[in-house]
């Protein structure tokens, strides 16, 4: 990210500066002179530096609160326009409150100013937290990493390497798992309603050959083609002629008895005959001849009635099973034609198990790539095992600025635990016996390596360094070291140094220098 230039007004004590920064390079110092207090300090320095981060993110590094930004002498219309990487211009302002973005000469602003500044963080590449860590050093952005505990360190650690997109991963992995793992419990859930499905058709299909065995070995294929109305047609029609036959023989019974009686009245003619109606004897007198007569006729009657029962019988016709017994049939029928598609549905159920216990084999192994992977994000997976191998360049890079201020007296190195070790001059010592000065380097030492895992981590680069009173407490030895390091940065960015040591002022003789002058609550930027 290129910082080309910033415009700042009523912005703390800064009423109106507009700085081009792209018209410096090197070392360049920035002094203050108060002339409501004497001084430098509260000059507004450090208010350049702030004004750059305000502008960029809308966030202060001390904090501050919307009123303590705006100017006590103005106390409206704060804004700050900073234009990047060339074509990209920022305004952002309190009194009134607005925030714009534009490419070029494109307004891309959003709709709101929580997306607006994501768009803002995404055009740099970069977000608040990142670029305070690679940009800005200082009293006020000072990240105290020795004094830590081991779990603060990993976690500073963690926030230069960019893990927070691994763990932003394992909530994905663990959202993913856990919507693996319900499949796979539907899964089951649809393979046991299946197989309950399963075992019913079996029960139908048992009964079904229970029934088989009794109806087919019992009657015949005839019986069993005969609808239930064809049955019972064929019983009534034989039954009405069984009626009628019955109707023959009850007449050839009673033509039976009259031609009996009548033999017997032949045999005795002299009996009296009497009326089969009232039992009173019959004047008419008995005549054999007419008596031979109507067995004559009777008997050709009887003949009659034999040869109509003759011709009856042949119409009855064979009923192979009974009404009463067509609820066997009736019931066997219905489940040989349910066992017809019977058949095709438990085919068609045992694919669908096959095709659930495919699907729960596929999501199980979904979930067990899941659970390995949640773990793999994990602390105590890829995020040691990065800290682990990242420990010799971090370590190497933390002595590289650490020779250059102690002049190679002092070395430190951490473990695995992010444990340090301190030796100078080969001797070990704890961090607690140091002095201030000696504290001083080593923490900017670390504060310099820590930003150099941004670099291998968000490719982050910029410009420009700002350096706020990081001398403080050091000595010669460590601000000739200190000047040396400043000379290596310099070489590809530009670096601002605010300082009130005089000894670093003089090893900075060279360099180019702004001054932000105070006089009534007001700050003005003056520079050669």
């Amino acid at each position: 990210m290129k910082i080309n230039e910033i415009e700042i007004n009523n912005f703390y004590s800064i009423k109106n500066v507009k700085l081009k920064f792209d018209r410096y390079d090197g070392i360049v110092l920035l002094e203050g002179a108060n002339k409501d207090t004497g001084g430098s300090n509260g000059s507004g320095k450090s208010a350049l530096i702030e004004a750059v981060v305000w502008g960029l993110f809308g966030k202060t590094i001390r904090k501050s609160t919307e009123e303590a930004l705006i100017n006590n002498k103005s106390k409206k219309a704060c804004s700050v326009k900073i234009t990047v990487n060339d074509d990209v211009v920022i305004e952002r302002g309190k009194k009134p409150v607005f925030l714009r973005l534009y490419k070029g000469d494109k307004e891309i602003t959003k709709d709101n100013a929580l997306n607006t500044q994501a768009a803002i963080d995404e055009v740099l590449q970069t977000n608040y937290k990142v670029f305070l860590a690679s940009t800005v050093f200082g009293q006020q952005n000072n990240i105290e990493f020795i004094n830590a505990t081991p779990e603060d360190k990993r976690t500073i650690i963690k926030n230069f390497l960019n893990l927070d997109e691994l763990f932003s991963l394992r909530e994905s992995v663990k959202k993913l798992k856990s919507e693996y793992s319900q499949i796979v419990k539907r899964q089951d859930a649809i393979i046991g309603e299946h197989e309950k499905s399963i075992k019913s058709f079996d029960k139908k299909l048992s009964s079904l050959e229970s029934l088989r065995k009794g109806v087919e070995g019992k009657y015949s294929e005839a019986a069993l083609s005969l609808s239930l109305e064809d049955v019972i047609k064929l019983e009534t029609e034989n039954q009405n002629i069984d009626w009628e036959i019955a109707g023959c023989n009850k007449e050839i019974e009673a033509l039976d008895d009259r031609i009996e009686s009548l033999y017997h009245r032949m045999e005795n003619p002299t009996q009296v005959d009497l009326c089969h109606a009232c039992g009173h004897p019959l004047d008419e007198p008995f005549h054999p001849a007419r008596a031979r007569q109507e067995i004559k006729e009777c008997q050709d009657a009887r003949k009659g009635f034999e040869g109509s029962i003759t011709q009856k019988i042949k119409k009855i016709k064979e009923v192979p099973i009974t009404s009463s017994e067509y609820h066997q049939v009736i019931e066997y029928n219905a489940l040989k034609k349910e066992s017809e598609t019977f058949e095709d549905i438990k085919k068609e159920t045992l694919e669908k198990i096959q095709e659930a216990h495919d699907i729960k084999q596929e999501h199980n192994s979904k979930y067990e790539i899941m659970r390995f992977w949640e773990k793999a994000f994990s602390e105590s997976g890829i995020v040691k095992y990065i800290i682990r191998n990242v420990l010799d360049y971090f370590n190497s890079k933390v002595n590289f600025y650490l020779s250059h201020l102690s002049q190679g007296k002092f070395f430190i190195e951490f473990d695995e635990s992010l444990k340090e070790t301190i030796t100078h001059n080969k001797q070990d010592i704890h961090y607690i016996s140091l002095s201030g000065g000696e504290k001083r380097k080593i923490s900017l030492s670390v504060m310099l390596g820590l930003q150099e895992l941004l670099k291998i981590s968000h490719n982050q680069k910029t410009n420009l360094m700002f350096f706020d009173e990081v001398a403080e407490n050091l000595d010669q030895e460590g601000l000739e070291g200190l000047y040396i390091l400043l000379s290596e940065l310099k070489k590809d960015k530009t670096l601002f140094v605010i300082t009130h040591n005089n000894y670093l002022k003089s090893l900075m003789d060279n360099s180019k220098c702004l001054t932000m002058i105070k006089a009534n609550g007001v700050s003005k930027l003056k520079g050669k």
